[in-house]
């Protein structure tokens, strides 16, 4: 009896519905008063197994340099599943960018020049296994995931231009930009009905630009005069962006084409920037602030240990040169990953456990 409960589970678990199981006991199971306990003790170490196991579907990915691919099943021990070359240079093999979306890690990156540059958009459900399914002649980065879609940025001249897709495998070219110089793109952030990408042109990259397109299809519109670029998120129905990679300052969006300084009332040099899903933080290695709408900001009872890649507002994980990773449960007390051959890290993306 207990194995024949045991046998018809899993499926039901798989979908994490422990009401389902009591319906289950109800109707599969005839039990009389002497097996009751041992089918009662059996079914909660069944549900107990389920419970670790539902856990333990969280996983994060992150990607950089040389190809490289990793992940992490508690956001603190990493395992490199795939990558290129170590080390890595900032050529075809360097990874930029990536989302979770439609049930699998989309990952995009490459450039370099002549002969050897080249694009690459790679999918895996799991981390461990990798499919390309598109290559391209110049850097393939932003990916950007909103409404259904997958929008990304190719690098070249006399500018950029968008492809799109609606299952991450089939791509399709999209917007062109017009003004001409708008040569490279370096980030992206979807929110608000529009996809952001930005990036920089001109002789020296002087010139920081965005673009916006509601579908990657068409872009609506483009300006080139933004005081700088770096990270961009969306959250609080804003865009947030760093106008630079090191000692930055802020700026801010509803639609991605007027932008304005943000004041967070503290620290002006950031270096990093995420959204928790409830709240931004941004700072740098000695100090950060915090806010839920992007325009009032406290002091952060943090201490950042490199650059935080991701966080969910509790947990955090960050990342130094070449790849070193480090995690905190409260973003006070950080415990360095085991270290790993060198490979910088560009991005951590998160794949929510089935909770």
């Amino acid at each position: 009896l207990v194995r024949e409960s045991v046998l018809r589970l899993p499926s039901l678990m798989s979908r994490n519905t422990m009401s389902l199981i009591a319906s289950f006991c109800v109707y599969r199971i005839r039990i009389d008063c002497r097996t009751s306990l041992r089918v009662c003790v059996a079914l909660l170490m069944i549900m107990l197994f389920a419970s670790m196991a539902t856990a333990s579907d969280e996983l994060w990915l992150a990607v950089g340099y040389g190809g490289r691919r990793m992940i992490s099943t508690d956001g603190a021990q990493w395992e490199i599943t795939a990558e290129w070359a170590q080390p890595g240079r900032d050529d075809s093999n360097n990874l930029m960018s990536a989302v979770y979306a439609q049930g699998k890690f989309v990952v995009v990156g490459g450039g370099g020049g002549g002969k050897s540059a080249a694009g690459h958009i790679l999918i895996s459900a799991d981390g461990r296994e990798w499919k390309e399914v598109f290559t391209h002649k110049g850097r393939i980065n932003p990916v950007v995931f909103g409404n259904h879609r997958l929008v990304v940025g190719t690098s070249g001249y006399p500018s950029g231009r968008l492809l799109w897709s609606d299952d991450a495998e089939s791509w399709s070219q999209g917007g062109a930009i017009l003004t001409k110089g708008l040569t490279h793109f370096r980030g992206g952030a979807y929110g608000n009905g529009v996809f952001v990408l930005v990036g920089n042109g001109g002789a020296s990259g002087e010139r920081s630009w965005a673009v916006t397109t509601p579908d990657g299809q068409n872009i609506t519109t483009e300006r080139d005069d933004l005081p700088g670029h770096g990270t961009i998120v969306f959250g609080a129905d804003r865009f947030l962006m760093l106008t630079s990679h090191t000692n930055a300052e802020l700026i801010s969006s509803t639609d991605g084409n007027h932008w304005d300084v943000v004041n967070t009332g503290g620290e002006t040099e950031l270096n990093w920037l995420v959204w928790t899903g409830r709240e931004f933080f941004t700072g740098n290695n000695k100090s950060a602030v915090r806010s839920t709408d992007g325009s009032h900001w406290t002091q952060a009872n943090i201490s950042a240990q490199g650059q935080i890649k991701w966080s969910d507002g509790t947990r955090f994980i960050s990342s130094s040169w070449p790849g070193k990773m480090a995690y905190s449960g409260d973003g006070k007390i950080w415990k360095n990953a085991p270290p790993l051959t060198a490979n910088g890290i560009n991005r951590v993306v998160y794949r929510p456990g089935s909770n």
